[in-house]
């Protein structure tokens, strides 16, 4: 797929900082969220950009790549160290009365090769922003390096003009490259390849769900069959193994601390510091109770990618019975009949964004908190309690396959919400079910009548 999609605030917060005179704009985030695209996007008609991306080297050899590049006529970068090159070709821009665009992509192995040159950049921007139409643009996809760039005692604080994190694509945004699906087949596309925009690329709307995922992540010679491999191996996580172990409890549904690290076979200093890592690549999100505070021992691990839960979950137990079957026979055999449960969980991530993004409606438009509740017991368990205001809701999610929902999950929901602790919140409390497949005419009958609200696929997708 070659369309933009979607991205919308992101393009105008480009262009309108590229529109000023001068402008400095560093844009980061997780890889493959399509940053590069983006830019690609955003400049395409731009005739003043000069472009480089940078990769794993030696400083000298990017060096000497990026002066063969941007070498423009009248601009001899010959023999120029980083601070000179940035220079010159800064000051020819400003004397031919030119604008220049600088984008420096995949930032961090330049800064990894040359530790000096968030320094030299600050030192070019604060000497020609001011007497040129300079506009610098940083790229890059390690999170924690990039983020603090502009950190307090950072040699770029204070320099930047707009700071643009790129997120993956929610369930809302995903769903619009695949438009022509029905409505659970495109919650189904985010729950199997997440909201990542190079794996949404792959997605072949003609085909279906079944054999894109036959043939771009089940086939050994597809573009995604090792991906969530790769993804490790290029963010340079401290151990590989651990990493995969921890991921692999956690796309099989393991949510406790104490589960995880028996499954992965890690001491509890190890596994808090792989955890830690995975929780700042965006592979794994802690989970708090809806009501407790950031510093609370309760909490639950989920998968943040659904596409990575999918391979270590449904692809990975296959592979061997990938190199000798075919694709389609593995998936008809294998991964189909548990697909289910694989998108059950991931399902109440789905609604939860689209809680967040207004689909409650009415008093709810606006929501502060989202979070699921839990007891310790094991007895009370509320996939999202939503507050906007002073206003609770309580809202019951259920992936069940093609069938709707009937009574016994708002008897269920009814059930839960009685064992809340916080009494008040209960008895004002609204109640909503959320299915994929809609729900029986009985249950239309009495939610209608008791105020219930019901989500169906097309509410939860804004359709």
């Amino acid at each position: 797929m070659n369309r933009f999609v979607d991205r919308i605030e992101e393009v105008a917060a480009l262009q309108a900082t590229l529109a000023r005179p001068s402008s400095f704009t560093l844009v980061y985030g997780q890889r493959r969220t399509g940053k590069t695209y983006l830019l690609q996007h955003v400049l395409r008609d731009d005739s003043d950009v000069v472009y480089f991306q940078a990769d794993e080297t030696t400083s000298a050899s990017l060096l000497a790549r990026f002066k063969a590049e941007a070498s423009r006529p009248g601009v001899e970068l010959s023999g120029a160290d980083w601070g000179a090159a940035l220079t010159l070709l800064t000051q020819a821009a400003a004397l031919g009365g030119r604008r220049l665009v600088l984008v420096l992509d995949e930032f961090q192995y330049a800064l990894a090769a040359e530790p000096a040159l968030a320094s030299i950049l600050q030192r070019v921007w604060d000497t020609h922003h001011t007497r040129s139409h300079l506009h610098l643009v940083l790229c890059g996809s390690a999170l924690g390096t990039l983020s603090t760039l502009g950190d307090v005692g950072q040699p770029l604080h204070g320099r930047f003009d707009l700071r643009l994190c790129l997120r993956p694509f929610d369930v809302r945004q995903a769903a619009r490259f695949v438009p022509s699906w029905s409505a659970p087949d495109r919650l189904a596309a985010y729950g199997v390849f997440g909201g990542l925009a190079r794996h949404l690329a792959l997605v072949d709307e003609a085909a279906g769900l079944a054999e894109s995922v036959a043939r771009r992540v089940l086939s050994p010679y597809g573009t995604l069959h090792e991906a969530p491999l790769d993804m490790l191996r290029t963010e340079h996580v401290s151990s590989r193994a651990d990493a995969d172990a921890v991921l692999s409890a956690v796309a099989e549904g393991e949510t406790s601390y104490g589960v995880i690290a028996s499954r992965a076979g890690l001491g509890s200093s190890r596994l808090d510091y792989v955890l830690k890592e995975l929780v700042a690549l965006e592979l794994v999100r802690r989970e708090l109770r809806f009501g407790d505070s950031a510093g609370t021992k309760h909490v639950r691990y989920r998968p943040a990618d659904p596409f990575v839960a999918f391979w270590f979950r449904l692809v990975r137990p296959n592979r061997g019975a990938l190199q000798s079957a075919a694709p389609m026979a593995v998936w008809s055999e294998r991964i189909a009949p548990r697909l289910d449960d694989h998108l059950g969980p991931l399902f109440e991530q789905m609604v939860r964004q689209a809680v967040q993004a207004g689909a409650l409606g009415g008093d709810f438009a606006l929501v502060d908190e989202t979070a699921p509740y839990w007891s310790r017991d094991g007895r009370t368990e509320i996939d999202i309690v939503a507050r906007s205001g002073d206003r609770v809701a309580f809202v019951e999610c259920k992936w069940r396959a093609s069938s709707p929902l009937d009574l016994d999950a708002l008897k269920q929901l009814k059930d839960h919400v009685s064992r809340y602790p916080r009494r008040d919140e209960a008895a004002r409390g609204r109640l909503f079910l959320a299915a994929p497949h809609g729900f029986t005419e009985r249950l239309r009958t009495v939610a209608d009548a008791e105020g219930v609200g019901l989500l169906g696929a097309d509410e939860i997708l804004g359709a």
